[in-house]
């Protein structure tokens, strides 16, 4: 009978990673190498499993590994950073996401309107949310200081 390797975590402390994973949804996974499993999340965040010699090691991150997104894909229109700003604010301010009906009135548009805005701003991966659970809006991105510094130009319809 063979005994599984101890898992270790090589930057986070393994509470940590099960806070930081906890409800989030899989995207997909992919094998590197023989040594790495790399475990995507629609969040952006992905768990990186290592096979050493005594032991796993597993350690979350969300930068080093790409996303499959090109750096122009990658910037928010100036309306998209407008939602994203606000959202921001709103989950510093009240230490939860606002409901679409919060963005509506924020932007005193139609709940169409915001709900499409939230689709493309999830379809872009500038946002996530998990199905069935109010008010749970992520940004998965870091937003610059001013509007300028990353707004992509206005796309053609």
């Amino acid at each position: 009978m063979t005994q599984n390797p101890p898992v270790r975590s090589k930057r986070n402390h393994p509470d940590t990673l099960t806070r930081q994973l906890r409800g989030c949804q899989v995207s997909h996974v992919s094998v590197p190498d023989e040594q790495h499993l790399l475990v995507h999340f629609s969040n952006g965040l992905v768990l990186a499993i290592e096979r050493g010699s005594q032991a796993l090691t597993a350690s979350v991150d969300s930068s080093c590994w790409s996303t499959g997104r090109n750096a122009e894909q990658a910037r928010p229109t100036q309306r998209q950073l407008e939602y994203l700003r606000f959202i921001t604010r709103y989950i510093g301010r009240f230490g939860r996401a606002p409901a679409e009906s919060d963005i509506q009135r924020h932007f005193l548009v139609s709940a169409p309107s915001v709900n499409q805005m939230m689709q493309t701003l999830e379809r872009l991966e500038f946002i996530s949310r998990q199905r069935g659970i109010p008010r749970s809006i992520r940004v998965n991105i870091t937003l610059p200081d001013t509007i300028e510094e990353s707004v992509s130009p206005r796309r053609k319809r």
